[in-house]
Order: structure tokens, then sequence, then C-alpha cells
């Protein structure tokens, strides 16, 4: 009786994590609504570690959402995170990406 129930505990769980991991609906769960949109991706490799960060937009009831799905892989081994904000907090986040990706040190300082 209670390898019965450990086993369908095991498998609702593994089904649980398989829905949340590879289909639209899962991740929009874990992003806090319902994907609306999907917008391109994008990747870096450096050696044998690759990196790849998407961007959905979320309706997340009555605030929407930005999306960020994050996931980096290697020789065997695959990670993912998924982290969401609101529009206000991503637009500061997109400021701040760009602020850094103009970033110049001055070189005079030494």
């Amino acid at each position: 009786m209670a390898e019965g129930i450990s086993l369908a505990f095991f498998i609702i769980a593994f089904a649980w994590v398989f829905i949340a991991a590879f289909t639209k609906r899962g991740k929009g769960v874990l992003l806090g609504g319902k994907i609306i949109k999907t917008f391109d991706s994008v990747s870096s490799k450096r050696k044998i570690v690759s990196h790849e960060v998407k961007v959905h937009a979320v309706d997340g009831g009555p605030v929407r959402l930005v999306g960020l799905e994050i996931s980096t892989t290697s020789l065997g081994s695959m990670r993912g995170y998924t982290v969401s904000f609101p529009a206000g907090e991503a637009r500061e986040l997109a400021a701040l990406l760009i602020e850094a990706a103009d970033y110049q040190e001055d070189k005079l300082q030494a």
C-alpha cells in the first residue's frame, strides 16, 4: 500500500516538473500568469557553457508582467530559471542593461 502511494506521488511530481519545464502553459504558471507572446532570445556561448535568455510578455491578471526564462547548458547538464517583473521594473532593468552596455571607463583616471 505504501509503495503504491509513494509511486503515485513520484509520478505526479515527475509530471508536474515535466509540464512546468517543457510546456508554454507550465512556464506561464512559473512566471505568474499566462504567456501572451514570446519574443526572440539572446544567447551566449563560452567554451563549453552556453546561456540563453528568452523574453515573454505575461498576463498576470491586473498587472502586465515581463518574464525572463534563463537557461544554462554545459556538457551533461542543463539548468533553468524563470524571473518575472512588473512592466515598470522591466523598463528599469532595460535601462540598466543599456547603461551597462554603453559604459566606457574613463582611461585618464589611474
